[in-house]
This record gives C-alpha cells, structure tokens and sequence, in this order.
C-alpha cells in the first residue's frame, strides 16, 4: 500500500523537482569539497557560472580566420536586425488588434517547465537551447574582435532549470566604437540564430517524408490506445480503413464516433505495422465526446529517409524541430527593444544621435512599451485561454 501511494504520489512534475533539488544539492557538495572555485566554477545554490580562458583563445583563432566571412554575415544582420524589430512588434501589436477584433489571440506566454512547457519535451528544449545560445554568444564574441573590442570573458551558466552562455566585451571600448562596429556586434547573435533556423527548416524538409499518422505524444493512463498497448512515438495511421495523416481528419472523423464504440486503429508500433480494436471512452468534461485515451498530441508522424527505426526518427525530428523553433524564436524576439535584449541598443544607439537630452528617459521609454506590450499579451492570453502547457 505504501509503495502504491508513493507511486501515486510522485507525479512526474513531482519527480522532475526532486531530481532537480537533487542536482543541485550535489553539484554544489561536489564543488565545495574539490574547491572548484579555483577552476572557474562558481556554484551557488540554484546557480552556477563557469569561465574560461580557453574559450577566449578559441574565439580569437576563429575571428582571425575568416574575418571577411564574419563581417559579411555582420553587416546582414544589421539589416536584418531592424526587419526582425519591426516583426516582433508587429506580432505583439497585431495579437492584441485581433484580440480586439474577432476575440482571438496568439498564445503568449514565458517558458515554465512544468507549466508552460510540458515535461516531455524538456530534454529537446535543453539540448536545442544549447545548440542555438552557444552560437549566439560567441558570434557576439568573434565580432568584438574583429572591431579591437577587448573580450574580458567567456562562459557558461545555469539558473534552476535555464542553460546559457556570455560573451562580455569590454563596455568602455564598446562604447567608443563606431556606430556601426556596434550594430554588427548587436545584430550578429540573432543572425546567426536566424542562419540556424533557415538550415534547420532546410534538414527537415530533406531528411523526412510527407505525413502518414498521427503521433502519439502522451496517453491517459488506463485509456483505450493505452490498454492495447500503444504509448509515446507510437503513430495511428488509420481508422477502421480511413486514412488519417492529420488531428483536422482525425478530430473530423470523431465527430461522428460516440462513447463506447468500437474502432479499428491501424498503428506504426515497434517498427511494425498493427491493427488494434480499442472502445471508446467519454471524455471526463463531455459526457458525449468520445476519447482514444491521447493527450498532448497535435503533431503527424513524418518517416525519417535515412532508414533509422521509428523511435530514432521521431527523436532526430524533434531534435531538429526544437532547435529550428528556439532559433527562430531568438533571432526575431531577441530584437525587441526591451533591456537586456540585444535589440534595445540597437534601436537605442541610432536613434541617441537624434536626441540631444534625456538619453536616460529614451532607454527607459523605449523598455516601458516593450514590456507592457509584452505584459499585456501575456496577460490577456492567460486571462482568455488559462495557463496550459504544449
């Protein structure tokens, strides 16, 4: 009976805080009985930062080797910089007008793990988030030295469950470059991420097929697909003969099952091909709905064209959808003019030759409106949909 509470009991958020507790209680044992501190390791509770001369050194081989490389890409994303200004607030202007219109929004909310962002998809987001901020960072470093902008430091860092990476240029000679030399610096992360996502979407549509199922992300426990044995990965391409490559045709073909009927599913599981009868069950909010027992699923399940096996496949796409996701997602928001976003100061710095007092105030302004532009999406989003996670 215990052993069944606690299994009860540790829900898999419940689970994910223990293990990350857990973590960092011993990464910070661990660095306070080997003086890490010593290596450039500095760990605190819930927080750790890790710097390294190496990484100087590597960024200054790399400018020096392909400087014309460097500064052609710079001076695209500095035109490219204001382009994704210009999307980002757009975005959020033109969420709250349909808003206002037709009562409909874009989801707009921060990343939670657990909350916003649901569990199964956080070794994507870590493994994607570090593929793209690591780039992003250090392009920022190899133009600082391709404009004689001294680097004082290079690293990694972590906050709870946040995973990063800084470059910090020397402020002073920072400030004394060119107008210019400081866009190229500015814009060169979010091109960079911007150049990322673009080969992303390239390896996505050359390594895998058109759609065949629907992917199973997620099952009820104890529901119709689960008591036949289909889980996580596994892809329902038919039902009872009717092809349904996507959530439009299966929720179109739904519409006409009722609770307690029963169906044929033709399913993709282990690599094999298997047709399994499941009774539909009432759907806990509509007594009328009929369910298969699937949640969190919306995405259709696209063969790999290299030959890996289902489940490999299906990891590779998501690998690659994330990475493409948080690429794109970077390169334009991180263009908003909002402190510490790189697009504050490049807005900032043009627009400072055209003022002459009250600099301070510009800053703050241009950061105001950003943010309750931002505030307000966020908050209407959760005021009209409630807080749920993808």
């Amino acid at each position: 009976m215990l052993n069944m509470a606690l299994a009860l009991a540790l829900t898999p958020e419940l689970t994910f805080l223990i293990g990350l507790i857990a973590f960092w209680v011993i990464l910070y044992l661990i660095a306070t009985v080997l003086h890490l501190g010593k290596h450039g390791l500095d760990v605190k509770p819930g927080y750790f930062m890790y710097r390294s001369d190496k990484l100087n050194s590597s960024i200054d081989r790399i400018a020096k080797k392909k400087p014309f490389l460097w500064t052609i890409l710079a001076n695209i994303g500095v035109a490219l910089s204001f382009g994704l200004m210009a999307f980002s607030l757009y975005f959020l202007i033109n969420n709250l007008v349909q808003f206002s219109q037709v009562g409909q929004i874009s989801y707009v909310a921060p990343v939670v793990p657990g909350l916003t962002l649901s569990l199964i998809w956080l070794p994507f987001f870590f493994f994607a988030a570090a593929v793209v901020i690591l780039p992003h960072e250090f392009a920022h470093g190899i133009v600082s030295r391709l404009e004689d902008i001294p680097v004082l430091s290079t690293g990694v860092f972590a906050f709870l469950v946040f995973f990063g990476a800084f470059v910090e240029p020397d402020e002073k000679a920072f400030e004394k470059t060119s107008l210019i030399g400081r866009l190229r610096m500015l814009s060169v992360g979010s091109a960079t991420n911007l150049v990322t996502a673009i080969l992303t979407t390239l390896l996505l549509l050359g390594l895998f097929a058109p759609p065949t199922g629907i992917l199973i992300h997620e099952t009820i426990p104890n529901g119709p697909v689960a008591q036949v044995g289909l889980g996580q990965w596994d892809v329902v391409q038919a039902i009872n003969g009717t092809k349904i490559t996507s959530y439009t045709a299966f929720y179109s073909y739904m519409a006409n099952v009722t609770p307690g009927e029963k169906l044929t599913l033709t399913a993709l599981h282990n690599n094999h091909v298997e047709n399994v009868t499941i009774t539909t069950q009432s759907a806990p909010d509509n007594s009328s709905r009929p369910i298969i027992g699937v949640q969190s699923s919306w995405a259709s399940y696209q063969p790999n064209r290299l030959g890996l096996d289902q489940y490999t496949g299906v990891n590779l796409y998501w690998t690659l959808f994330w990475i493409y996701l948080i690429a794109l997602s970077v390169a334009i928001f991180n263009m908003l003019p909002l402190y510490p976003f790189d697009g504050e100061r490049v807005l900032y710095y043009p627009l400072e030759r055209l003022v002459k007092k009250r600099k301070r105030e510009l800053r703050i302004a241009l950061s105001g409106f950003t943010l309750g532009l931002f505030a307000l999406n966020t908050i209407i989003s959760l005021w009209r949909y409630g807080l749920f996670s993808i």
